[in-house]
C-alpha cells in the first residue's frame, strides 16, 4: 500500500507541474512614443542673380553665395569677360523651416535648374545652404530657422541674351 500511495503522489505531482507550466504568465514593458509637430517649409525669398552682361570671349562663372544679405553683387570668375552693369541686384533664396524645437534634421537635396538652360548655361547648381540661427543638422530651440541658398552657372559668348527663370529646390529630412 505504501508503494501505491507513493506512486499516486508522484502522479499527482506530475499532473500539478504540467498544469502549472501551462498556466498563463505575463510581464510588462515600457512603451514610449515621441510626437513631433508637423514641419512646414516655405520659400520666402527668391534667388536673384541680377543683370549680367554676357562675355564676348571665354566662359564666365556667375555665383551668388548663400547668405542673409538682402542684396549683393554676383561674383564673376573664369576666363570670360562678363560683367555686372548694376551692382547690388542679386541675393540668395531664403527657405523658412518650422518644426519641433531641437529636432534633428538633415539637408537631403538641393537642386537648381533654369528653363531653356540647355546650350545656354552650363555648370548650373546650388551653393551649400547656410542656416540663420541653427545648424544644418538641428532646428534651434525656437523650432524655426531660415536657410539661405545661393547658386552658380557658367555663360559664354553663345549664351542667348534673354531673361531666364528656373527652380531652386531644398529638401530636408527629419531624423
Amino acid at each position: 500500500m505504501k508503494f501505491r500511495l507513493t506512486l499516486l503522489a508522484a502522479v499527482a505531482a506530475t499532473v500539478a507541474a504540467t498544469t502549472a507550466s501551462a498556466a498563463t504568465v505575463s510581464a510588462n514593458a515600457v512603451a514610449n512614443a515621441t510626437i513631433v509637430a508637423p514641419a512646414t517649409m516655405t520659400a520666402t525669398r527668391t534667388l536673384e542673380f541680377g543683370t549680367i552682361a554676357k562675355p564676348t570671349t571665354g566662359v564666365s562663372t556667375i555665383t551668388v553665395n548663400s547668405g542673409a544679405a538682402a542684396s549683393v553683387t554676383p561674383v564673376l570668375s573664369g576666363a570670360g569677360n562678363a560683367f555686372v552693369p548694376t551692382a547690388g541686384q542679386a541675393r540668395a533664396a531664403t527657405f523658412r523651416l518650422v518644426g519641433t524645437p531641437n529636432q534633428a534634421i538633415a539637408v537631403n537635396t538641393t537642386s537648381l535648374n533654369f528653363t531653356n538652360q540647355g546650350g545656354n548655361f552650363t555648370n548650373v547648381g546650388p551653393q551649400s545652404p547656410v542656416a540663420s540661427v541653427g545648424t544644418l543638422t538641428q532646428l534651434p530651440a525656437g523650432g524655426m530657422d531660415d536657410f539661405f541658398v545661393g547658386g552658380h552657372f557658367d555663360i559664354s559668348p553663345t549664351t542667348t541674351a534673354q531673361a531666364y527663370t528656373g527652380t531652386l529646390t531644398l529638401a530636408i529630412d527629419f531624423n
